[in-house]
């Protein structure tokens, strides 16, 4: 039920962790209004929806690859609103406290709010960061998962089913 809050990793992580006996890691998710708010917070949204329609033919190759470049390249220019950063510092802190670590090295994933649907499957569209170290690194990391959003696959595969670009949301885990 949480999959539009936190996509559908998350979601099926809280699930294996509160209702399953299967040991699974301690950790923390960002959710979509997060993501939501830190295009907006930074002015995304209108030059996200003006870069996206640049992009008249996603069969072509070349210009895919130029448009989701540029997409990407605003979203890491983009500053990470304070309130937003620090949340996400105080959640790896309270990760630390947890493992007894005081900076544990952590996977951050992305989890579209899209992914797993019925009708399409958006796994493995977005990046995912290994070995990650440091609250400053966690939310550098979690940036670059936004930015994923728009990795070429995963703008033609959106096109391709239908959904819109705007619409999704991501959830880095």
């Amino acid at each position: 039920g949480d999959v539009a809050i936190v996509g559908g990793k998350s979601a099926s992580l809280g699930e294996m962790t509160s209702k399953t006996a299967v040991p699974v890691p301690y950790g923390f998710a960002t959710t979509a209004y997060a993501y939501r708010y830190f295009a907006e917070k930074s002015g995304l949204g209108e030059e996200i929806k003006a870069l996206i329609a640049g992009l008249t033919d996603v069969e072509n190759g070349p210009m895919l690859r130029q448009v989701s470049k540029q997409i990407r390249e605003a979203i890491m220019a983009a500053e990470m609103p304070d309130d937003l950063a620090e949340a996400i510092r105080n959640a790896y802190h309270e990760l630390g406290e947890k493992t007894g670590e005081n900076q544990p090295f952590v996977a951050v994933r992305s989890s579209a709010t899209a992914e797993d649907l019925p009708d399409a499957s958006f796994a493995g569209q977005q990046d995912t960061y290994l070995n990650v170290r440091g609250a400053d690194e966690v939310i550098a990391r979690v940036k670059e998962c936004y930015a994923s959003t728009f990795t070429d696959r995963a703008v033609y595969y959106r096109t391709m089913s239908g959904f819109d670009h705007l619409e999704v949301a991501l959830s880095a885990v």
